[in-house]
């Protein structure tokens, strides 16, 4: 969806958690009524003025940045989805593209269409074309992406000799977002190594929002995040980290001068000593990547 160019009208940002992909629902059909120009997708950049006269003051203050309607995953974890906490954009439901891993040998020439493997991946209906050329050469494409894939599936390659073996990658989500231990996984768990579930980039959530709900992340400039347990002191500068699958990836923040680390989505802005659990404070999110 493009920029808004215009400064929105919708208020209280930070307490949306609608059923309606475009926030209002027809009285008659129960269907989104779409009459101001909201959709999943839409973005738009606010100033710290225009930002705090969106904001619901009792769930607290929105500063200047870059803000989106999104759908959050069904399959969420509804307690991570709340103010302050780090979810992420993630991978798509169907395949996207597949290439060869290994080409095998011995195979029997011939053009093949593979199913993917029952039960892999979460769903079902992705269909590949193998074309075998020769006795080690394997060329795939996609034929059906099929739907409904919480990670990448797998597929079985039967072409005689030594089977070759290739890799799916979901493709980009439209606008819907996860929790972060959905997204990374929490330690020891197969979803921190599964490439389909995992993040396209992080943003934060504004306010809780049902899982399957519709409601505004921000995925740039000053957010609010809060702090995970621990009490680690935090200054001015350190990197903004979140708590990822070595520990519990519940969406929380902890702050490291040492290393930036592949989840740090920002600068702490706050310095704390020794923060309690859930303290909020302020971080500078880096640069946004565009998801439309």
């Amino acid at each position: 969806m493009p920029l808004v160019q215009g400064l929105p009208t919708w208020k209280n940002m930070n307490s949306v958690n609608s059923t309606s992909s475009s926030g209002q629902t027809d009285n008659m059909t129960g269907e989104p009524y779409y009459g101001d120009g909201l959709y999943p997708g839409v973005y738009f950049d606010l100033t710290n003025q225009e930002a705090l006269d969106s904001s619901n003051l009792n769930t607290g203050i929105l500063y200047g940045g870059r803000y989106r309607y999104v759908q959050v995953d069904s399959g969420a974890t509804a307690a991570n989805v709340t103010t302050g906490t780090v979810g992420f954009i993630r991978s798509g439901s169907s395949v996207k593209s597949v290439v060869v891993l290994t080409q095998g040998s011995g195979q029997t020439v011939g053009t093949y269409n593979v199913a993917a493997n029952i039960g892999s991946g979460g769903g079902s209906g992705a269909l590949i074309q193998v074309v075998v050329t020769g006795a080690a050469a394997i060329s795939v494409t996609v034929l059906n992406g099929g739907f409904g894939y919480v990670s990448a599936p797998t597929f079985t390659l039967a072409t005689g000799g030594t089977v070759g073996t290739v890799v799916a990658q979901l493709g980009i989500s439209q606008n819907i977002v996860t929790s972060a231990d959905i997204a990374l996984g929490n330690a020891g768990t197969p979803a921190a190594t599964q490439a389909g579930v995992g993040p396209v980039h992080p943003v934060v959530f504004l306010n809780a929002i049902t899982p399957g709900n519709y409601g505004f992340i921000q995925e740039s400039g000053v957010a609010t995040v809060i702090a995970s347990s621990g009490g680690q002191t935090q200054a001015l500068g350190q990197f903004a980290i979140v708590q990822n699958a070595t520990t519990t990836a519940n969406g929380t923040m902890t702050a490291s001068s040492a290393t930036y680390g592949p989840f740090a989505i920002g600068n702490v802005l706050d310095p704390i000593i020794s923060p309690a659990t859930g303290t909020p404070f302020k971080i500078q999110m880096d640069s946004p990547i565009y998801q439309d």
